[in-house]
């Protein structure tokens, strides 16, 4: 599969679990979704075997420690299908799914496993570590 038909692919199934007939997509041809105070990226990979991958930048401005890392670890044990982890100054919530076996269910549970891990994590990871949050206040 093509990458254009891989987007466009991606793009039907994000339209369906968004319930909209036009995404808004970003430079990068991303697809922003907020829920909450969160905020998460719906993208497709540029090299082969191309991958979807949810992405959320949980937190900015963060210092790394060991607290902090050991935090994101029990946050990795205890929820399946997705990863937490810090990087250059902010704490990550991803899922990357295979593009060539992707089904809608699949895509549309890491959505639901990102945004909602970013929504209920994001006010606990602040009050302990600080940083701050994409949006300060629910929406």
């Amino acid at each position: 599969m093509s990458r254009e038909t891989t987007v466009a692919y991606v793009d039907k199934i994000l339209s369906a679990y968004l319930e909209t007939d036009s995404l808004v997509k970003d430079d990068d041809g991303d697809v922003p979704v907020r829920r909450g105070s969160a905020l998460y990226y719906v993208r497709v990979g540029n090299r082969e075997p191309y991958r979807v991958e949810v992405v959320s930048s949980v937190l900015s401005g963060v210092e790394e420690s060991y607290e902090l890392l050991r935090e994101l670890n029990e946050i990795n044990a205890g929820i399946y299908g997705i990863q937490a982890y810090f990087r250059k100054g902010r704490v990550i919530f991803s899922a990357d799914m295979l593009a060539d076996s992707l089904q809608p269910e699949e895509l549309e549970r890491a959505c639901a496993l990102i945004s909602g891990a970013a929504d209920r994590y994001d006010d606990e990871l602040q009050a302990k570590f600080g940083g701050k949050k994409t949006f300060e206040e629910n929406a």
